[in-house]
């Protein structure tokens, strides 16, 4: 938004996404653009569109629903899942030729490090930070 990008939210309550979205106005008054709320049923033609397709919902969680409805990507596209493990939406991005997926467990390990290094002044141990989600994937029941 500061940079001049369009941020267009959508939330399952119309509500929320006009909420999050003066939020937004009023955190970057200086901003470039104003973040514009869309209908949760346009998902399909705005995912299409977008440069950046971030799901910050709880889709994709076990007892959630599965999928957010008619997103699609397509090659350039960037695929932000905030949900970890293995979605929909991770398996529909990674499917789509020339997008790329950023999965939940990256997040994670960058805000970890981020936090670490505020924390201790020091630079993160990414490399170890990431081998122990990985030991702690392979080693959690499905």
């Amino acid at each position: 938004v500061r940079a001049g990008g369009a941020l267009r939210v959508a939330a399952r309550r119309p509500e929320q996404a006009a909420e999050l979205c003066a939020q937004l106005e009023r955190a970057l008054p200086d901003a470039a653009a104003r973040p514009v709320p869309v209908p949760w049923g346009s998902l399909g033609e705005e995912s299409r569109a977008a440069d950046v397709v971030v799901n910050g919902t709880s889709i994709g969680l076990a007892g959630q629903e599965p999928a957010l409805p008619g997103v699609a990507f397509r090659a350039g596209q960037v695929a932000l899942d905030m949900v970890y493990g293995d979605t929909a939406f991770a398996r529909d991005a990674a499917a789509a030729a020339g997008a790329r997926l950023v999965r939940g467990e990256q997040l994670l390990v960058r805000q970890g490090a981020h936090a670490f290094t505020i924390w201790t002044g020091r630079p993160a141990p990414e490399a170890v930070m990431v081998a122990a989600l990985q030991r702690a994937r392979e080693t959690t029941p499905r």
